[in-house]
């Protein structure tokens, strides 16, 4: 790092939030970093906010940097004030409106503004980019009723000080419902006077608002679609607000600079008409909610620069078309009739499908095969015989992720993609609770080449079969939500060179076999293994188990590898002994003869160089084991390891069983 040049390290900074990761934290390091830190207008020209609170350190930090850095920043974003800083929101806004003298686009939808707070704003003659939506969702904002007195709705004073004030502005976001202009024609006025580049709007025509759209800002937005602003128009948000099928038709083709739209409706009964064909030679993001005809059994979209489609609630619609070469991200649903899928695009990066039920695995197949470089697949909620897809090897999936509802029936996750990176195939039961269906299991089978994660936690698994060269983990019913225990029948694990973690926890196996050339870590917590656990391979680090059930009287081993560092026992109070197999042969003899009896382990540890000593004294047995140390704490009932030997000769094979005792206290 000392020989790096001060430019390179100032673009490896960039890469820090100035929030988030604390980026004035590094200025501490050293003198040249805190030199390089407070002197590069780069690290601070953006202080983007996410939509959650912020806690008490992140806040200190923020309005450190505001008057620290003021200079610097030129853009400010944050979703919602009153999510990001609860009551303190009144301190931001004081030190944006008086002291920040140099803010080129002022993004903050819930920012109440006023005349005064217009006429104190320091940066006003620098601003490019200003919103004033007034508040972000209107629908769910209590802080408007508690400080609704300090509100001021956007009246043609505000445009007058835009006109005088904020002569480079190119950018203007308006909230309909935030307006409060009888005269349409001043509106226009006013705007074509501000020589906008680009205009913004959003309505929000619902009971459930607390600022509703009347009369007099339909009027306002009708006149602002029909004027020449409508050709400045980049980005549209109209929620239950009415509007038909033609009315929709002729806004797409005459809103020329409009790059994204999201329309949602309340009235499902209302448009009897349909949305059958929407065309768009601009749109980019476009977004449709509750679509308000029942008749919709056929939608088709054509957009060629079309890049996000978000089509939800539609009960009727069956069939879906998008026709467009640069589709990134198709979202779909709530559309429980949806059948047919046809999309022109290849170059999906990201298909997520929300209870379409009636959609199958050939179809999202034949999506995914065509689009050849999509990376993520999300699928959620209630599907009914539903086989998922197995790739092809020309698929470059990196991420998939199934999200099923308890109740779900399907038989088989079947995927065979080498490109596979990251796999998750949980339960999302609506209710919070997960409840265990009375029929129905579930077969996994994964195989990729290289799997960094895979994540399985359901109410009912028949088999999970996982086959790659490279494994870095494989959590069974692990997460946030561990109150019902896993049962699955059979668990198979091949990686060919090296696993590095497997962790179950709360799940009832029948049978565990793991096969790598190096295994890290194997972790077993609240389980119970019926029959036998397997193991298979060169060199395992570590196999701890902790706290098994308490039906878990004995633990079968059968391994086959080169050595094992730890074996680790913890808090399993009804675990009696273990028994060692070198294989599968010894398992099925000595079930019907043992011979030997057992000692009393006390709680400590037993070390590989500790056994030489103890087989001068006879306590060990001289043969090897391929356990080097062994711990236990707070077993009570177990009494040692059986470990089964073959001794091998030209003309037979002799099988001997015998106890290696441990320790004495």
């Amino acid at each position: 790092m000392e020989t790096l040049p001060n430019e390179l390290l100032s673009e490896i900074f960039l890469f820090l939030h100035p929030v988030y990761d604390e980026l004035a934290r590094f200025s501490v390091v050293c003198r040249r970093w805190n030199e390089i830190i407070d002197r590069t207008p780069s690290l601070w020209e953006h202080m983007h906010l996410k939509l959650e609170k912020l806690t008490k350190a992140e806040k200190s930090i923020v309005f450190r940097c505001l008057r620290k850095f003021n200079k610097f920043i030129k853009c400010l974003r944050v979703p919602s004030l009153d999510v990001a800083f609860g009551c303190d929101f009144w301190f931001f806004i004081r030190l944006v409106t008086l002291e920040m003298t140099n803010i080129t686009c002022l993004d903050v939808p819930t920012l109440p503004w006023s005349i005064e707070q217009f006429v104190a704003l320091k940066s006003a003659e620098n601003l490019k980019e200003l919103s004033l939506y007034g508040f972000w969702d209107l629908s769910d904002m209590e802080w408007i009723q508690r400080y609704y007195h300090s509100v001021s709705l956007i009246n043609l004073g505000h445009l007058q000080l835009l006109k005088e004030r904020c002569r480079k502005l190119e950018v203007l976001k308006l909230s309909i419902n935030m307006m409060r202009i009888s005269d349409s024609r001043a509106l226009i006025e006013s705007l074509n006077a501000l020589k906008l580049k680009e205009l913004q709007i959003s309505a929000y025509n619902s009971s459930t608002a607390n600022i509703q759209m009347n009369q007099s800002g339909i009027k306002v937005l009708k006149c602002l679609l029909s004027s020449h602003q409508g050709l400045i128009i980049s980005k549209m948000e109209l929620q239950y607000v009415s509007i038909g099928h033609k009315e929709l038709r002729l806004l797409l083709r005459k809103l020329a600079s409009l790059r994204w739209l999201k329309l949602s409706f309340a009235d499902v009964h209302r448009c009897m008409t349909g949305y059958q064909y929407l065309e768009s030679k601009s749109l980019k993001s476009f977004e449709l909610h509750n679509l308000p005809a029942k008749n919709i059994v056929n939608l088709k979209c054509s957009m060629p620069k079309l890049r996000r489609l978000q089509v939800t609630t539609c009960s009727s619609l069956r069939s879906l078309q998008v026709i467009s070469p640069l589709l990134q991200h198709l979202f779909l649903e709530t559309l429980l009739k949806l059948r047919s899928l046809h999309v022109t695009s290849t170059t999906i990066k990201l298909l997520e499908v929300v209870n379409c039920k009636s959609l199958t695995s050939n179809v999202v197949d034949a999506v995914l095969q065509r689009n050849k470089k999509a990376q993520f697949y999300v699928i959620r909620g209630h599907l009914e015989g539903f086989q998922l897809f197995k790739t092809g090897v020309s698929c470059s999936l990196t991420r998939l992720s199934v999200w099923l509802t308890y109740d779900c029936t399907v038989e088989c996750i079947q995927v065979h993609c080498p490109s596979l990176e990251y796999f998750c195939c949980i339960d999302c039961d609506t209710l919070g609770e997960s409840l265990i269906p009375t029929e129905g299991l579930t077969c996994v089978d994964l195989r990729c080449n290289n799997l960094g994660s895979a994540s399985i936690s359901l109410p009912r698994v028949g088999s999970i079969n996982v086959k790659c060269k490279t494994i870095g983990e494989i959590l069974l019913n692990e997460g946030e939500r561990k109150s019902f225990e896993m049962p699955c029948s059979v668990v198979r694990v091949e990686a060919e060179d090296q696993l590095r973690t497997f962790c179950a926890n709360k799940c009832i196996f029948n049978r565990v076999e793991i096969k790598a050339g190096k295994i890290d870590n194997l972790d077993f917590q609240g389980c119970r293994i019926k029959g036998v656990l397997k193991l298979e391979g060169g060199m395992i680090d570590e196999l701890c188990m902790r706290k098994l059930m308490e039906t878990q009287i004995n633990v079968d081993l059968i391994i086959r590898c080169d050595e094992m560092n730890k074996f680790i026992l913890q808090e399993c109070r009804s675990l009696s002994i273990v028994s060692i197999f070198p294989d599968e042969i010894h398992l099925l003899k000595s079930l019907v003869k043992i011979t030997s009896d057992s000692y009393v382990v006390p709680d400590t540890n037993y070390s590989y160089e500790e056994s030489q000593e103890l087989k001068g004294q006879g306590i060990c047995s001289n043969v090897m084991s391929p356990i080097k140390m062994i711990s236990t704490s707070n077993c009570p009932r177990f009494t040692g390891l059986r470990l089964y030997h073959t001794k091998r000769t030209p003309s037979e094979i002799q099988d001997s069983v015998f106890l290696q005792c441990l320790w004495n206290s």
